[in-house]
């Protein structure tokens, strides 16, 4: 007796097992979760920065964000925060800030906030790129560091499409308040000096603001004072919030994460 033929109904069938477990064979690589390597170059970062950046690291391995988040991403102002949830009285907030971080930093660790697909994101990024004479560094500059900020809301937008992203404006710094805490004399720092810190966040404040794609959170705006430096009533050093900073910050967006709140 001859060898039995296969039906069209069996190798149509292997087909559509075989194409099933292709799809779920690329769908679960492209979600592997993945961290910045100790190789990772960030553009800037000085040793002292990838020490901290990598420290932060290390321990997001160990606590994951978790589903259905609301991320605090950022510098040292963010990570200075602490538990967000305390400030917030909520239990889903997952603060992922870094001292010392730039822009391609937080570019280069955007794979663990994609791979959760938070409900939120709120992201206070570019003063660090600033806090430097950028006199003869022209790569640095307000445009450059709107458009990395724009850049990271696309790359979240564009693969986690359900992700709502809320920008913060830069925040200015007291560089006089700053200098009499810290007893620096940094040259980018003194009346006169062109570019100054401030100046260069107006203008990438101005540009962030001037988006259509992203909702603005103008904190620039309302921690300023007459002479458009940080108010020293809310900063430690010119630079950095104190409490009375923080829960300011927390009562100009109580409401909006407390309508986020209740949709999860």
């Amino acid at each position: 007796m001859g060898k039995p033929l296969t039906s069209d109904f069996d190798i149509n069938f292997k087909r559509f097992f075989l194409v099933l477990f292709l799809l779920n064979l690329t769908s679960c690589t492209k979600q592997h979760l993945t961290y910045p390597t100790e190789n990772t170059i960030i553009h800037g970062q000085l040793d002292w920065q990838k020490k901290l950046y990598f420290e932060r690291i290390n321990i997001f391995k160990k606590q994951p964000i978790g589903y259905n988040k609301i991320i605090f991403i950022g510098n040292s102002i963010t990570q200075s925060g602490g538990d967000w949830n305390l400030r917030y009285e909520t239990n889903t907030i997952v603060n992922r800030g870094i001292s010392g971080d730039y822009t391609n930093g937080v570019l280069k660790r955007l794979d663990e906030i994609i791979f959760f697909k938070p409900k939120a994101v709120f992201l206070m990024i570019g003063i660090n790129e600033f806090f430097a004479d950028n006199s003869n560094n022209p790569d640095i500059s307000p445009s450059y560091v709107a458009n990395k900020i724009l850049k990271i809301a696309d790359t979240i937008r564009e693969k986690s499409p359900n992700t709502k992203i809320f920008l913060h404006t830069i925040l200015p710094i007291n560089a006089d308040q700053y200098i009499k805490v810290k007893k620096v004399d940094y040259n980018f720092l003194q009346e006169g000096f062109s570019p100054s810190v401030n100046q260069q966040v107006v203008e990438a404040n101005l540009i962030l603001k001037s988006n259509l794609k992203y909702s603005v959170i103008d904190l620039h705006s309302v921690f300023i004072n007459q002479n458009f430096d940080l108010n020293p009533l809310f900063s430690t050093d010119g630079v950095h919030l104190n409490e009375a900073g923080y829960d300011f910050w927390v009562k100009q967006t109580e409401d909006l994460l407390i309508s986020l709140e209740k949709e999860i």
